[in-house]
């Protein structure tokens, strides 16, 4: 078997920056091994996947991570994260699909809020790789496909 563990960005302090994601975010920690142990994880509450703050393993690297979480009400969720001082680097731009903004942990990460309807965001957490999407036509691999015969005076 073989499944994501954690998608990592480096921190100076894991813990601290642990704090930081639960402070300003609500997000839960988690811990690999005994307490300071080898992992650090944070993510929000009931969320699969995981976000790994790596300390020590290279120094922190700032900029963008790619890492985009999602919400189904991006106005009022930046309103609460500046309330809380998130910094962010790129302010909010409402489109009519939803919108996005870019803000930074305190070592300099770059992380993308999306905003997007409630029911695609309840999809999404439930869809797992390989599961159709919804409104998707299923496409017939080729290699199930029947043979062609070939028709007479055609190669």
């Amino acid at each position: 078997m073989l499944a994501f563990a954690d998608f990592a960005v480096t921190v100076k302090d894991a813990q601290a920056s642990a704090d930081w994601w639960a402070h300003k975010l609500g997000f839960e920690s988690h811990t690999i091994g005994p307490p300071g142990g080898h992992a650090v994880l944070v993510a929000p509450p009931g969320e699969r996947f995981l976000l790994h703050l790596c300390e020590g393993i290279e120094p922190p690297e700032p900029g963008n991570t790619g890492i985009a979480f999602m919400t189904d009400e991006i106005e009022a969720q930046v309103r609460r994260m500046e309330a809380e001082g998130v910094i962010f680097i790129e302010p909010l731009r409402v489109e009519n699909w939803g919108g996005s903004a870019k803000f930074a942990d305190p070592d300099g990460n770059v992380f993308w809020l999306i905003g997007a309807p409630a029911s695609f965001i309840r999809t999404e957490r439930s869809r797992t790789a390989g599961s159709a999407r919804p409104r998707t036509r299923a496409v017939e691999s080729p290699r199930k496909r029947p043979a062609r015969r070939a028709r007479p005076g055609r190669r």
